[in-house]
């Protein structure tokens, strides 16, 4: 892979380029990043790159002829095509499923603009697209190309020490990733949750991706209006030879953590034994399916009591209560807890609760 940058501050990449994973990528050889300084290509004393607008108004704009002799010169001393990108706030908006499209390219280069922007007859003759960081605005296009930089070098392979880093990080999957913990397990009260803990695979996965879709719901909830997002989930989940981090269960048992079922016009994503993976998706409709499937007759107050108590004690602890906590947390005696749900507390009372399966459920 190799970038080159136009810019009228190569000097600002000289830290970037220097350290960590980037440093040793480019020590390796697995890309090059040759960074062109746009002053080279005037042809005043000043090295005058910019000038005033026609028809007016603030500030100035990059002139066409330093811009467009830069780039030909990096065109011609290569035989590799390039992908030519201006970084500009006015582009379209860069998203994973862009950076892994660059990722497959030979060669980029990225224009750094500044000032007011750049004369458009560059950009009609010489530019493929436009690229957008975010909605804000920048001294210039160095920050931007820092970014398409880093974020297309760690798809390159060799760049990670883990392949399994790159697929269950956030928007791999067209989700935000699930929140991480590592030792001690409790830190100042809060402890790591316990199906972390449990060694059962496929629970964890299930867990993850919950949590998944729980955070993008609240963080990013235009992400889940997306018609991709199941396909693009699947398609990373059941990838064959990509397991999740810590998750070596079978294929099969990928795929079903992304099955939905529909009840009154409403779609719930669950796992493979139909507890739901977005608590927060929890709502009248599913109770009453829930009921359905239960053969309970009516929901009592008691039921409601159960449920309001059972997803606190989620909510407090990011986990439904095992199976032998279930008297504790709920005052019920366990008898009367099978009585209002026959299946059992974990089939039955967590399911109704919109609650993944607890630990310690058969």
């Amino acid at each position: 892979m190799i970038f080159d940058v136009l810019t009228i501050f190569p000097g600002l990449f000289a830290s970037f380029l220097a350290e960590s994973l980037l440093a040793k990528a480019l020590a390796k050889g697995l890309l090059t990043v040759n960074l062109i300084d746009l002053r080279d290509f005037t042809s005043d004393p000043h090295r005058t790159v910019d000038d005033r607008p026609y028809g007016g108004g603030p500030g100035m704009v990059m002139k066409p002829e330093p811009l467009a002799l830069a780039l030909e010169s990096r065109l011609k001393a290569s035989q590799e095509p390039a992908r030519v990108i201006y970084l500009t706030p006015a582009g379209h908006t860069l998203t994973q499923k862009k950076l892994r499209q660059l990722a497959t390219l030979p060669k980029i280069a990225l224009v750094c603009g500044r000032y007011e922007g750049m004369d458009q007859r560059f950009l009609d003759l010489m530019v493929d697209e436009e690229l957008s960081i975010g909605d804000y605005v920048l001294n210039g296009g160095e920050v931007p190309a820092m970014v398409v930089i880093e974020a297309v070098a760690r798809l390159l392979p060799g760049f990670l020490g883990q392949g399994e880093s790159l697929i269950e990080e956030s928007h791999s999957h067209g989700l935000l990733e699930h929140p991480h913990y590592t030792r001690p397990p409790v830190f100042r009260g809060l402890a790591v949750p316990q199906i972390l803990l449990s060694g059962h695979h496929a629970q964890v996965a299930a867990y993850r991706l919950g949590e998944s879709m729980a955070k993008t719901r609240r963080v990013r909830p235009d992400l889940l209006a997306r018609p991709e997002l199941e396909a693009e989930t699947v398609a990373v989940l059941g990838r064959p030879g990509a397991p999740l981090a810590d998750h070596k269960a079978p294929q099969k048992e990928l795929r079903a953590l992304m099955k939905t079922v529909e009840f009154n016009g409403s779609t719930y994503p669950v796992d493979d034994e139909g507890f739901l993976l977005d608590a927060e998706l929890w709502d009248p409709n599913w109770v009453e399916m829930i009921r359905v499937n239960e053969d309970i007759d009516e929901i009592t107050d008691d039921h409601q009591e159960l449920m309001r108590l059972l997803r606190a004690h989620h909510q407090e602890r990011g986990l439904p209560p095992r199976v032998r906590d279930m008297t504790m947390v709920t005052g019920f005696k366990l008898k009367f807890i099978y009585e209002l749900f026959p299946s059992g507390p974990g089939k039955g009372a967590c399911k109704m609760a919109g609650l993944p399966k607890p630990e310690g459920c058969a």
